[in-house]
């Protein structure tokens, strides 16, 4: 018996098509189910049901057009992510999409298409692109359970951090709190400054602008207090933050500063509540000074009060000295991001 066909649509807008983004994200969460590992990072899947300036094809049953069997997104650096519905693969749907885009971009043109997870159907699919590993993306995470002694080590460290930016004579403040003395233009200022004075070389978080701020802090998960920055004395200079991340729900169970392990919370693979080091950079003017682990440290404390068991991060495969760093912080590489380079 022969599978059936799929058809190919171009989708402008696809933010603006409610039934449309649900029937996508259904094929989304369906894949993350059968391989484990989420299809689509944050910011694709957020380009879903926003308009990030991302473009969509969209594979539909060629019988029964409602019915949708994947989608393929492209960003305007022609970085691709695709998700294809489980019952669907092996019947050239994924190829089908790749085709298509062929067709709108051209031949020959470069892609960079991430796979998540780096699956044995991922390498299989991308070996037919003749596309090459260009970049790893490491999750590393670290436990930290109620009454654990990693959790009272951790608690100790964060003590010490405190300790020793408060001896340098810096002053630790989240983003209200610097807002409030320095006003938040003068903040945001600085943010952006260290943001890409650390990541002038990075292809995501580098070159950051304040629209390209303002859009990131409008995720839904997004807490103010939750950035904790590292100011020089009393004045508006900013030596570094560390901008953390608990998911939708993991706020529950936070009360007044207090530790609440064991009450509500996002909830990871293992059932723990999970959060997250989401960025943390040092001004240039602050490096050499030993505070990179410090402000690590300070951020991970915050997690802590938030009730958070399980603390993770993402960090390039090629930054060895950073994954160093961590794995003597007791993180351990649990999943790895691939991006590989192709030609349509």
């Amino acid at each position: 018996m022969q599978p059936a066909e799929s058809t190919i649509n171009v989708i402008d807008e696809l933010h603006s098509k409610q039934e449309l983004c649900g029937a996508v994200l259904r094929v989304v969460g369906a894949a993350e189910e059968a391989d484990g590992v989420a299809p689509l990072s944050e910011a694709f899947l957020r380009g879903i049901q926003e308009d990030l300036g991302h473009r969509h094809l969209v594979a539909v049953d060629a019988n029964h057009p409602q019915e949708v069997w994947g989608v393929l997104a492209v960003d305007r650096d022609s970085v691709v992510e695709l998700a294809v519905l489980p019952e669907h693969r092996h019947e050239g749907v994924g190829s089908a999409l790749i085709d298509r885009l062929r067709q709108l971009d051209g031949d020959h043109c470069p892609i960079d298409v991430w796979a998540h997870g780096d699956l044995p159907a991922a390498r299989k699919f991308v070996g037919a692109m003749e596309a090459r590993k260009t970049r790893e993306l490491l999750k590393m995470s670290l436990e930290v359970t109620a009454g654990s002694g990693t959790r009272e080590q951790l608690r100790e460290r964060v003590t010490q951090a405190e300790k020793f930016v408060a001896q340098a004579g810096y002053r630790v403040m989240t983003y209200p709190e610097a807002a409030a003395e320095f006003g938040e233009e003068t903040v945001d200022r600085e943010w952006l400054r260290v943001n890409n004075e650390a990541f002038a070389w990075h292809p995501e978080q580098g070159g950051w602008d304040l629209p390209r701020l303002e859009q990131a802090r409008a995720a839904r998960w997004f807490d103010p207090n939750g950035v904790i920055s590292l100011w020089k004395g009393e004045e508006p200079q900013c030596l570094g933050f560390h901008w953390t991340k608990i998911p939708e729900g993991a706020q529950e169970g936070q009360e007044g500063g207090e530790d609440k392990a064991g009450q509500g919370g996002h909830e990871g693979e293992a059932g723990l509540k999970e959060g997250e080091v989401y960025v943390v950079c040092l001004a240039d003017a602050a490096r050499g000074q030993g505070l990179g682990g410090p402000i690590t440290l300070l951020g991970m404390g915050w997690l802590l009060e938030c009730g958070v068991e399980q603390i993770n991060l993402y960090v390039e495969g090629a930054n060895a000295p950073a994954i160093a760093t961590y794995e003597k912080l007791g993180f351990q590489i649990t999943h790895t991001d691939v991006v590989y380079r192709g030609y349509l």
